[in-house]
């Protein structure tokens, strides 16, 4: 039976099984004398024996109050049930899953936006220095402290990834490679939005070859092994990028990993950024997260989980997504969501770091250099820029 039979059915048998409380409260009411009279209605109350209507004629003022206040409150319930049982429920956000293309060309993007423009190893110890540095704020006397504390370390994840909020998290076109300066074989387009919603696109060339192959025909199991390597191209600079696919089909069924790294250092493979889709499944539900692991020397130093969610406002599909720093000094997470104020965009952070929660927003802004840069305001006014 379908849904809307079913509270069709249920709300037909309401009316005829369940009582009316508003009716008792009329019929009480009127019994009090303190409605208007009705001749129809004491007409009835006597042929029902109610002898009580002329012997109590007379109540203090604020009995019909309270009456009336009971009648308010009825109606309230009853629009109340009424609204849930028609299933005017609140719109819950849900996982993104992104193909293999997509997530190829959004960790490409963010593993190296990590790196930043210093190409020389030290740009991947710099994030452990980050990572473990005090400020100013020796003691969290606030919760908005710890956020400030870490407001530089988590400054380099939201830049890494200021490209993937909005509407439209991320597209991807590839096609055959035909620029004789790169030698691979595909080209990959990646497309994103901006801080202020506008389109930025970027440009990996890439070869994925087939490694392995199983087969398993009892179980029409099959399992294959890719391996990518590439170059990301942002503002004119070159970076190294390997990577690896898995898929593993069974019947009807396809379930696929995947990674790739950055380099800060093509000939230092013991250092670089690496993002890893991870799938967890828990009570019938499945997760997708995106998690970056940062390396220096072969020692993983610091590890980020990403989620991102969708839902629906205003009509349209927005992206939001939670943040959760894994090791480290300090844990923390972020809700990071988009809002636009009088016509200009402003990203609100909800942050719970060592059970501490809070709120803090970040502006764009511009230097008097001309440079771009982000302002963090947190919740006592005091401000940050990146």
């Amino acid at each position: 039976m379908k849904q809307k039979d079913i509270e069709k059915r249920l709300k037909n048998e309401a009316e005829q099984f369940v009582p009316d409380p508003l009716e008792k409260i009329k019929t009480a009411a009127w019994a009090e004398n303190l409605l208007p009279n009705d001749s129809d209605r004491n007409l009835e109350l006597y042929c029902q024996g109610n002898t009580a209507v002329a012997a109590k004629s007379k109540r203090k003022p604020f009995l019909l109050f309270g009456v009336i206040t009971s009648i308010i409150v009825c109606f309230v319930l009853i629009l109340s049930f009424t609204l849930n049982t028609v299933g005017n429920k609140p719109l819950v956000p849900t996982d993104i899953h992104l193909s293999a293309e997509d997530v190829y060309g959004m960790g490409a993007v963010s593993s190296v936006r990590l790196l930043g423009n210093n190409l020389q190893t030290g740009a991947i110890q710099s994030f452990s220095e980050v990572a473990h540095a005090t400020s100013n704020y020796a003691v969290a006397d606030k919760p908005e402290d710890d956020a400030k504390r870490q407001a530089r370390r988590f400054n380099e994840y939201f830049t890494a990834l200021d490209s993937f909020l909005g509407e439209d998290i991320i597209s991807t076109v590839t096609e055959k490679n035909t620029n004789v300066q790169y030698s691979y074989e595909d080209r990959m387009t990646i497309t994103g939005k901006d801080f202020n919603g506008k389109t930025v696109t970027y440009t990996m060339y890439y070869t994925e070859t087939l490694e392995k192959t199983e087969s398993a025909d009892e179980d029409e199991e099959t399992e294959k092994e890719y391996r990518l390597v590439g170059v990301m191209v942002i503002d004119g600079v070159d970076y190294y990028l390997e990577g690896e696919r898995s898929e593993e089909t069974e019947k009807d069924e396809t379930e696929t990993e995947l990674k790739i790294r950055a380099y800060a250092d093509k000939t230092d493979k013991t250092s670089y950024i690496q993002m890893e889709q991870e799938y967890s499944a828990e009570d019938g539900e499945t997760e997708t997260e995106y998690v970056y692991s940062i390396f220096s020397n072969g020692e993983l130093l610091e590890q980020t989980a990403v989620e991102f969610e969708t839902e629906n406002k205003d009509g349209k599909a927005e992206t939001e997504y939670e943040l959760e720093f894994r090791s480290g000094s300090t844990k923390g997470k972020y809700v990071v969501e988009r809002e636009v104020k009088n016509s200009k965009s402003e990203i609100k952070v909800k942050y719970e770091i060592d059970g501490k929660t809070g709120v803090f927003h970040i502006r764009e802004i511009t230097d008097e250099s001309g440079n771009k840069k982000y302002e963090y305001t947190f919740s006592d006014n005091e401000k940050m820029v990146f």
